[in-house]
This record gives structure tokens, sequence and C-alpha cells, in this order.
């Protein structure tokens, strides 16, 4: 592994300086398509808007764009697409998990029900795709279907994985990537080809995106043990009591007693920290180190996606692009 990178952790806002007025159209474009003649999916779309969240995957296009001096309309209207699918992807997921709590505020399932919710996530990604056909671009629609083939698939593939205390790291990695990592590659791979680049470049900044994808649910599996409720907007150990086996477990069960594995497996079994105190299984993984090896693994993705820009020419875009690893693996939410 090469030595860590020189480049200091920014803000968030820092990183976005060089993208501010094209993220605020992004913005309002992404306002503008969660409208609909049905009212209910209009309150839902203007609810998800409001509730906010970095809008980490359009500033993924729009800098991997501008780093190859494209800019304009199609990279606006691609930020949105991005956004409306991951938007929809949360919207499926919490009706999933039966979760309560979103970004601090209740989920849409809490508020419009699931049925409601779920035909608002599918509306919201026949929305996306029906602005990603203004691109007329096949290359374009062929990135998104094999994006959203492999997150419903991983969804599908986690559903299996509930409750499973044998899960490998290898096969939670393949989640990860299918759940998460896939979006933030396509994100800066749909960047490079509205840029035009060629196709090793294109591979080149998914790569950067996958590796950068694999970094930020790393570090979003242990701030499930290791962050405040108000910090992370949602309870904590939320993963657990779904049944969810992540990679902080999977490193403490790998090294734990017998008796300890036993601890995890009632709180799995009860969906709920009832017979084993939050407090005790939060002593577990700090005894064993786990936080230490979770957050060294991340650090090896975000290596990897900084790696990737070592033969691209400086400019804004690509510092920005340098100092997200950091920024990812050091966040606090």
């Amino acid at each position: 592994m090469k030595s860590a990178h020189p480049t200091p952790v920014l803000a968030w806002q820092e990183v976005l300086e060089s993208i501010r007025p094209e993220l605020e159209l992004v913005e309002q474009r992404f306002r503008s398509e969660l409208v609909s003649s049905v009212p209910a999916v209009t309150a839902i779309g203007e609810y998800l808007q409001i509730s906010g969240g970095k809008r980490l995957r359009p500033a993924l296009l729009l800098l991997a764009a501008k780093l190859f001096g494209a800019a304009g309309p199609s990279a606006i209207s691609l930020g949105a697409v991005v956004e409306m699918i991951h938007t929809a992807t949360l919207v499926h997921d919490d009706v999933i998990d039966g979760a309560d709590r979103r970004r601090g505020r209740p989920s849409t399932n809490l508020r419009w029900g699931n049925h409601t919710s779920v035909l608002a996530g599918d509306w919201l990604y026949m929305q996306a795709f029906k602005n990603a056909l203004q691109e007329r671009s096949f290359h374009v629609l062929d990135i998104l279907i094999e994006l959203t083939q492999q997150m419903v698939e991983g969804e599908l593939i986690q559903w299996r994985m509930i409750g499973r205390l044998d899960l490998t790291v290898e096969e939670h990695l393949d989640l990860v990537h299918r759940k998460t990592a896939c979006l933030f590659g396509a994100c800066t791979r749909l960047g490079t080809v509205l840029a035009g680049q060629d196709q090793p470049t294109e591979f080149l900044l998914a790569e950067y995106g996958t590796n950068l994808g694999m970094a930020f649910q790393l570090v979003d599996d242990l701030l499930d043990f290791t962050a405040s409720e108000e910090v992370l907007g949602k309870p904590v150990g939320s993963d657990l009591r779904e049944g969810k086996v992540t990679l902080p477990l999977i490193y403490l069960l790998d090294r734990c007693t017998a008796e300890e594995r036993g601890m995890v497996a009632r709180v799995i079994e009860e969906r709920a920290f009832q017979t084993v105190p939050w407090k005790d299984l939060l002593d577990l993984l700090w005894r064993y180190g786990t936080p230490a090896r979770v957050k060294e693994q991340a650090g090896l993705y975000a290596q990897q996606a900084r790696d990737c820009l070592e033969a691209i020419p400086d400019s804004s875009y690509k510092r920005a692009l340098a100092a997200l690893p950091d920024f990812v693996v050091n966040r606090e939410n």
C-alpha cells in the first residue's frame, strides 16, 4: 500500500466549493422533478427533498464531469437522476427494514404507510429514467439499468443474509458493492461519459467511485455502533436490531468467545437489546479492536480511490475528488 495521501481532511462545504453553482442547479432540478399529479407522491417528494442529505452522489458526477471540462444541462439533469435513484432506494429500504427514522425525521413509511411509500419509490425510479431518456444515450441508459439491477439484486441478497452469524467478509463486501458502491461508481462513470472520455478513463473513474463507495459504507456500518443518535439521525444499533450482520459484527464474531457469540445471537434473535444490553455489546466491539479494524479496511479502499487519480492533471476538481476519501473515512454521520 502506498503512503498516506498528504491532502488534509476538508470540511464537506470546502469539498463542494468548486461545484457549488452546479450543485444548486441540481437541487432545483431535483425539487422540480418531485412534483406529481398525485398529491401523496408530491408530498412525499417534498418531504424527502427537505430532509436533505449530503448530495454526495450528484457531487461525484459533477466533479467527474468537470474534471474533464464538461458541464452544462446534461450534467445537471443526470445529477438529479442519480439523486432520484438514491432517494428511491432509501424509501424502499426503509419499508423493507421497517425503519421509523431517516436523517433525524420520521421515515416515509412511518408517515404515509408501506403501500404508499413503495409506490412513491417506484414513481421516483420511473421519473429518474424518464429524465435519463432525454439524454438520448444508450450508453447512459446501459449504465443506469445495470446499476439498478445490481442494487435490486443486493436487496434480495441482503434479505437472504438476515440473521446469519456465519456470514463471511467476502459475502458482506459483495453486498456493500451491490447496495452502495456501484451507485458511487456509476456517478463518476457517468461524469466521464458526459465529458466524452475514452473507455479506460471511464473505467478508471468508475473504479475511483466504487472504492469511495466501499469506504463510505464500511464507515456507515461502524457508525451504526459508535455514533450518537443525534449525530447519526436514526437510532444506533439499527442494523443489528434488523438482523443485519455487517463488517463490525463479522470481525467481532471472528475473535470473540463462544459465550460472547451467544450474546450476539440473542440480540439478533430478539431483534432488540432485551437480555443483552446495548452497552455490553459495544464494550465487546471495543475490547476486540473492531472499530480500528473496520477503519483500517475503509482506509484501504480510500487509498485505492486516491490511487485512481494519480495520472489525472491537477485542478480544483481533482483536489476535491482527492479530498473526498479522507472526508468519507473521518465523517461522523
